[in-house]
């Protein structure tokens, strides 16, 4: 069901709030089925001989409500609740089922048809572990904390822990008296292990009904963020520390029963994507844990006494860590070095992978731009970080994006797999067959990322490319990887056409990232510039010719301007130089303030474009296909000139009414595409395993470790060489001061 509003909730019921995990929504839906002479299904938990019994069970009075309450941590046995529910219904009985979102799923195929006295709630789950492993966790409590049966076990406790700090309450039985034993989730293997992923079942790795597009009439989750989001309406009118329900309304149904029950809770509207950054259930699925195979097989073969002794070796190598005995004395510049090898890649919803490192302020600038656009629709990302940042590259990079740890070897690159369940392979000249080895091509179209992660490229690129390969072993393979994308997008419909002709894919066409977003965030980055470039011609050339600076001098001495200069590409840049080129920031704002741009950068044109400033389009001979389909879209017809010759009588003149409207009809566009897409659970498609084998000789070998920290010896080389640079360019100086006095 498509999601309609979302509110923060609390129960203004005291009692009733502190006996439910979070705002008591779920709580409060129920006592009004129950006032109707309804019935009510939901999770219980109940002792029995061997352990816990955690199954579906319905209630038909409130005084039962409180089995129902609260989070259980553990997979539920469904057992004949759906056949009891359609019985129910089929009595015109009111019902309200909740469950995880596959239980829902469950039901809902069960049925087959939609009853109008059924009203169903899902909650915001993260997987589940096996109830087995949950009753072998209260076994190893029983023989070796609490030394006697437990009664009753609570998830989560505000009353002890509050609603933000959760921990277990295990109540039991000491000769006649009832006693507690309060678990801080840090100290508790169990609750840790499921937080890390590491005892979920398998199938929670791939769950299809996580997101936003849900299939209950209601969704329930907690509110975390809620304090960083929406400060001011926390203050003045919720408790924070009661606990605070996310509700997602998703269906008409689901909007009427709210309204039944709104005049019992202290609620107000929010923004689910700003809400939804909190709570990765609402995003994607849980992302597997690295360890997580690992723990199973130790819980396998040595019990869960084995798995606590795991956990507690482990706690106790993280406390002893060498970051955390050196990093209370340590300078921070070594701190950072230490923390770089030390820590993994932290998850993240999407890993993107771009052309950053390229030195282009246009490879940088739509790195930032798909990245910035990802995060506004309520995703964290991170830009694959894999290759050598220098100049302005590194500064552009380490202020305004966000990446992972560097990752060069095949296990590194393996490792992603483990921080995110979503790859994006960006925009750029990134899959251009013609002018990159095929390996290079296969990295680009994720040749290193498992078949059962989600696969989307963005506005990608092939240049010039036709689609022909120098075999069809060739062609075969690169066709097995672009089918194994979920979406396909290219920046230029020229790469539309090849992709659906040559390799059977079908792809839409939506242009460049930098379009994407608002002209603010670029205004604002240009901002940060502290150069004036007001009454300046910009010079942009990517690939220099001398018939170039022809162009150049040309509109200089006509326009009796000055010219500044911005160079790019390893053609004209040494990689161990100091980067003398202005930053990204001069080179925004250059674009948005001179009075004349004269370029052959694709990316250098759009920004033109989009602020409606005059420009010279300088044939590039490189990929002038790239030109031509961004004009069509744009509805202009703009000359790309060759020769001084050619711009004597030339205005670059283009109705930019045309032009703003076309960019916000690319913008709507894209941005439809892309949440519809990121929205979307993974395509189940079969494995080529021929090709699967084939893709293995094109994966990354190795790197000796010399090369791996190549990087840390050109920084040296850099900090050696820069002083005595400056030095002699003091003495060059004062030696021409002498000279000239």
């Amino acid at each position: 069901m498509a999601q309609l509003t979302t509110y923060i909730a609390q129960s203004k019921d005291n009692k009733l709030i502190l006996k439910s995990s979070s705002g008591g929504m779920f709580a409060e839906l129920a006592k009004y089925v129950l006032s109707q002479n309804g019935i009510v299904f939901g999770c219980a938990m109940e002792r029995v001989e061997n352990g816990f019994d955690v199954k579906h069970i319905y209630i038909e009075d409130e005084k039962d409500l409180y089995k129902l309450q609260g989070s259980k941590y553990v997979q539920s046995n469904l057992g004949d609740s759906i056949k009891q529910a359609k019985e129910f219904l089929d009595n015109g009985k009111l019902v309200l089922f909740s469950g995880t979102p596959c239980q829902i799923a469950g039901l809902k195929n069960f049925l087959k048809q939609d009853y109008d006295n059924l009203i169903t709630v899902d909650l915001s789950c993260e997987g589940t572990p096996s109830l087995k492993i949950f009753n072998d966790y209260i076994k190893y409590l029983e023989d070796n904390v609490v030394h006697s049966k437990i009664v009753d076990f609570k998830f989560r406790s505000k009353k002890y822990f509050g609603w933000g700090h959760s921990g277990f309450v295990a109540i039991y039985k000491d000769k006649d008296k009832f006693k507690k034993k309060l678990i801080a989730k840090q100290d508790s293997s169990y609750y840790s292990n499921f937080l890390k992923c590491c005892i979920l079942q398998e199938r929670c790795f791939s769950c299809k009904y996580t997101g936003i597009d849900r299939l209950s009439d209601i969704t329930i989750a907690d509110a975390w963020g809620v304090q960083k989001e929406y400060p001011d309406i926390l203050k003045k009118k919720f408790k924070t520390n009661k606990g605070i329900s996310l509700v997602l309304i998703n269906s008409n149904k689901g909007k009427n029963y709210l309204e039944a029950v709104k005049s019992k809770f202290v609620i107000n509207e929010v923004d689910v994507k700003k809400m939804r950054k909190y709570n990765h259930p609402l995003r994607h699925p849980s992302i597997k844990s690295k360890d997580r195979d690992a723990y199973m097989e130790v819980y396998s073969h040595g019990g869960y006494n084995a798995l606590e002794q795991m956990f507690r070796t482990q706690n106790q190598n993280k406390k002893s860590s060498f970051y955390d005995k050196v990093k209370m004395f340590t300078p921070k510049f070594i701190k950072t070095i230490i923390r770089n090898f030390y820590y993994k890649n932290e998850p993240a919803d999407c890993l993107l992978f771009t052309m950053f490192t390229y030195p282009n302020y246009g490879s940088l600038i739509t790195a930032y731009a798909l990245q910035k656009t990802i995060e506004k629709l309520g995703y964290n990302t991170k830009i694959i970080y894999n290759g050598d940042l220098f100049g302005y590259n590194k500064t552009f990079a380490r202020k305004w994006l966000k990446t992972t740890k560097k990752v060069i070897t095949v296990d590194e690159y393996n490792n992603l797999n483990y921080v995110s369940n979503t790859f994006i392979l960006g925009s750029d000249n990134l899959i251009n067959y013609k002018d990159s080895a095929l390996k290079n091509v296969a990295q680009a179209l994720l040749n290193f990322v498992n078949s059962d992660k989600k696969k989307l490229m963005i506005s990608g690129s092939i240049g010039s490319w036709d689609g022909t390969t120098e075999n069809s072993k060739e062609k075969e393979y690169i066709k097995y990887l672009l089918n194994r994308f979920d979406y396909i997008s290219t920046r230029e419909e020229h790469g539309k056409q090849v992709f659906e002709t040559k390799f059977d894919c079908q792809a839409d066409w939506i242009n460049d990232p930098v379009f994407y977003l608002d002209k603010k965030d670029y205004i604002d980055i240009a901002n940060t510039s502290k150069q004036n470039y007001k009454n300046k011609i910009m010079q942009y050339i990517l690939y220099p010719t001398d018939e170039k600076q022809n162009i150049v001098d040309f509109c200089s001495k006509k326009r009796q301007k000055d010219v500044i200069k911005f160079e790019a590409n390893s053609y004209n840049i040494n990689r161990f130089s100091d980067f003398k080129n202005k930053n990204v920031e001069d080179w925004m704002s250059a674009i948005i303030n001179s009075d004349l741009i004269i370029t052959d950068s694709f990316h250098c044109v759009a920004f033109s474009l989009m602020f409606n400033k005059p420009f010279i389009c300088v044939k590039n001979n490189n990929n002038a296909v790239r030109f031509l389909s961004l004009f069509k879209r744009l509805g202009i017809d703009i000359l790309m000139v060759e020769t001084a010759d050619d711009i004597k009588n030339f205005e670059c003149i283009y109705d930019t009414e045309i032009v703003n409207n076309n960019i916000e009809n690319i913008k709507e566009y894209a941005l439809e595409k892309i949440e519809e897409n990121l929205l979307k659970p993974k395509t189940e498609k079969t494995e080529n395993i021929q090709m699967s084998e084939y893709n293995k000789r094109f994966i990354y070998q190795n790197i000796p470790w010399y090369q791996k920290n190549k990087l840390f010896y050109y920084s040296l080389i850099r900090r050696f060489i820069s002083p005595i640079k400056k030095s002699i360019l003091y003495i060059n100086e004062w030696f021409d001061m002498q000279k000239n006095s």
